[in-house]
């Protein structure tokens, strides 16, 4: 008989506590739909400067809310991303991030996304163009742009400037087109220098046009192949005091801070990461004011050791 009252007093307090429990869960607020954020990229996922934007978007997200991040490595073949990309399911309300998309043969998948009510962001994507998604991140067209204008402001001398691009390289070939068009509308001497292939020992042989010039023209570095070895030789062997470049890689802050690069334009993808995660929450005014004040900054040798800088350079150290 007492074995029976305590196995009776037992399922009371197991039914109890399950009340309880069921009580305090119907009290709890709901949380928000669930959704997913797929963030697509053509470069490695593995890449700084993607760990950067992914770092930033998760920071972008309400803890509260119930979202599911997927990553997606695309392919170099534009066939593989299209039919890798028409194979993610995806329902209304879920966003795309797409980053470093070069192709327009990408567009019908996109628009039929758009069409779904799917939220699409491009990062980085200036050939894609699409009214109904959201643009951030500098084309690299722009990106020379605003390096010619650093160009300008430390002209002093009749001294032409040297443009360094890789011949074969389509952003590094915009950057010039860009660079040229600000040089151009305000009178800038300058040559370009195409330089084949990313190993020094191939480019040195093209680089007489900057030991024969009698003077110590600027030089800027619209690629980043090669880069650290590249400024060095410049630098060192050439004595060129100037130079200057574009990027966000290991190489070009050891270059920095050897003080073979005078300045660099520095991309800041955890910003862009922050931005796009605000679009998907219907913040796009929010995201376009995040995006244009803090996605890039010049970064000197002593910007690498100044607290000011830290979170911006090395957000996730």
């Amino acid at each position: 008989m007492r074995k029976l009252s305590t196995i009776l007093l037992g399922l009371v307090l197991i039914s109890l506590a399950s009340l309880l429990a069921l009580s305090l869960w119907l009290g709890q607020p709901a949380q928000t739909i669930t959704h997913r954020i797929l963030f697509a990229s053509s470069k490695a996922l593995s890449h700084p400067y993607n760990q950067q934007v992914l770092a930033g978007l998760k920071a972008s997200i309400n803890p509260s809310d119930d979202v599911e991040l997927q990553t997606l490595a695309l392919p170099d073949n534009v066939d593989e991303q299209a039919t890798l990309l028409s194979h993610q399911k995806l329902l209304t309300g879920d966003q795309v991030i797409l980053h470093s998309a070069y192709s327009l043969e990408l567009t019908p998948q996109l628009e039929n996304w758009l069409n779904q009510g799917i939220k699409l962001t491009l990062i980085d994507s200036p050939k894609v163009q699409l009214s109904q998604a959201s643009q951030l991140g500098w084309s690299p067209q722009e990106q020379g742009q605003a390096l010619a204008q650093a160009l300008n402001s430390k002209s002093g001398t009749d001294a032409p400037f040297i443009l360094a691009y890789q011949a074969n390289n389509r952003e590094s070939i915009e950057r010039l087109k860009g660079v040229q068009d600000v040089l151009d509308q305000s009178g800038q001497a300058y040559q370009t220098l195409a330089l084949a292939g990313d190993k020094l020992d191939n480019q040195q042989a093209m680089l007489h046009a900057v030991e024969a010039s009698s003077s110590k023209p600027a030089v800027a570095l619209l690629d980043q192949a090669s880069i650290q070895e590249l400024a060095r030789y410049l630098h060192q062997n050439l004595a060129i005091p100037n130079i200057y470049s574009i990027g966000y890689q290991a190489q070009v802050f050891s270059a920095i801070e050897a003080g073979d690069i005078s300045r660099n334009l520095t991309p800041n993808p955890y910003a862009l990461g922050y931005a796009a995660g605000q679009t998907g929450q219907n913040q796009s005014d929010k995201a376009s004011d995040i995006a244009t004040k803090l996605t890039y900054q010049w970064i000197e040798a002593q910007d690498l050791f100044n607290p000011q800088f830290a979170s911006w350079l090395f957000p996730l150290e």
